[in-house]
């Protein structure tokens, strides 16, 4: 049951996160408006947008080289800042991760032991091209540009899709992104593929809830696949509250010995 958890953990971990606060970043000499970044414009508009996210009731069910997992979970967030994440048997905590913008802290409570890396170790063990920032939007539904804190919307192309749905296509150096849209300019699908590999992270957004004014998805589909591996995590979020005062407390590492975060894969 332990590496079950560590599993759902670091699947997790790779496509998790919530909520930051983007601006375009626009040519002002430009007079005419491209179609592109109006469209990111709406986006920005109708995303959720909030300071801090309480997820205190969360399902996850993985499935993972035949193996499905299911277990309970809970988040915390402070945008820009900090995303703590918990993983629970039978009401306890047995695994947490701590993200932070320079480095990931992974907590093995049943075991007594922790890993430390950061934001590198995606690019240098997948050729994904990730950050905190990116993380955190894409588990928030919001768009982002993968790899940039800002939102460079000039760059992105815009492409019209049957029934009025839309998509903006964006291409960094070492990744392609493909941000599908509802006719009403809402996110409903994120797809970030490596342009060095067979790396594919596909996330899909649904049963869109107004909560505290706030209209976020109740359900995140994760689908990560690769040359020889297919993974998959659905989150139903059951009870989420924003913008209320948030404690975060780091776990100290003197009780527990440190580990290689490789060792958690091979699990």
């Amino acid at each position: 049951m332990r590496n079950k958890i560590i599993l759902v953990s670091v699947f997790a971990l790779l496509i998790l996160s919530a909520c930051k606060t983007t601006k375009p970043v626009v040519n002002k000499n430009v007079r005419a408006i491209s179609q592109s970044v109006y469209v990111v414009r709406n986006v920005l508009t109708n995303q959720p947008e909030f300071t801090t996210a309480n997820v205190s009731k969360m399902t996850l069910e993985l499935n993972m080289t035949n193996r499905k997992v299911n277990v309970s979970a809970s988040c915390k967030i402070r945008k820009d800042s900090a995303i703590f994440a918990s993983f629970h048997v039978f009401g306890f905590e047995v695994f947490k991760a701590e993200l932070m913008p320079d480095s990931i802290k992974l907590f093995d409570k049943m075991n007594r032991r922790y890993f430390v890396t950061d934001y590198s170790y995606f690019s240098n063990r997948f050729g994904v091209d990730v950050d905190f920032y990116s993380l955190q939007s894409l588990f928030a539904a919001q768009f982002f540009c993968i790899g940039q804190r800002e939102i460079h919307s000039d760059k992105c192309t815009f492409v019209s899709l049957p029934d009025g749905q839309k998509r903006l296509d964006y291409e960094s150096e070492n990744m392609l992104q493909s941000t599908q849209l509802s006719a009403l300019d809402i996110i409903e699908q994120v797809i970030l593929k490596a342009k060095a590999g067979d790396y594919q992270l596909q996330t899909t957004y649904t049963d869109y809830t107004k909560v505290n004014g706030i209209n976020f998805p109740q359900k995140i589909g994760m689908l990560a696949t690769g040359a020889n591996t297919k993974a998959s995590c659905d989150f139903s979020i059951l009870k989420v509250e924003f913008n209320t005062n948030l404690k975060f407390q780091g776990t100290s590492p003197e009780r527990y010995t440190r580990g290689d975060i490789d060792q958690i894969l091979k699990k």
